[in-house]
């Protein structure tokens, strides 16, 4: 399981520092989008929503498809009397690496969720929106990104491992 965290870590890093990077030296973001042309416009906070809930409604996918791809692992690797041995074997070779591939896209995409509220709830609360930094902007895009990196990891793992 800990083998999958050293894939993970570094790309979350690299991710990370090269959202950084490209940012250049804006001193803070706007969630929402038609603050970005125009700066002279009123704040008033609450355009962000419906995008907010996509980037949700597919992190929760990821997550549900990630903990029920573990319930499946444990039920194969558990299992007292497999039906088929020689997929069952393939299935607990590879179970532990899968396990942390999926176990780190839910803690990813559960952490990108929070840490998205959060930032959105103090932009909203802000006066002038300057809250959103861009280590902020990079950390989420990071988690973002590394928790679905992590996801499809876990799924190409295991399909390469169960149809060799």
């Amino acid at each position: 399981m800990w083998h999958a965290l050293y894939i993970i870590f570094p790309i979350a890093i690299i991710v990370y520092l090269l959202n950084l990077w490209s940012l250049g030296k804006a001193d803070h973001y706007f969630f929402d989008p038609k603050h970005n042309n125009d700066q002279r416009l009123k704040a008033e906070g609450g355009d962000f929503e419906p995008h907010l809930r996509r980037y949700q409604d597919l992190a929760k996918l990821a997550i549900t498809l990630s903990a029920a791809a573990l319930a499946f692992l444990v039920s194969v690797t558990f299992s007292e009397k497999p039906t088929n041995p020689a997929f069952s074997v393939r299935i607990q070779a590879v179970a532990p690496i899968v396990a942390g591939f999926f176990g780190s896209t839910i803690a990813l995409l559960v952490a990108f969720m929070l840490f998205q509220a959060l930032n959105y709830e103090a932009y909203c609360h802000s006066g002038d929106h300057s809250t959103y930094k861009p280590w902020k902007y990079a950390l989420s895009l990071a988690l973002g990104f590394t928790g679905l990196a992590s996801f499809i990891l876990g799924f190409l793992w295991l399909a390469h491992s169960v149809f060799r």
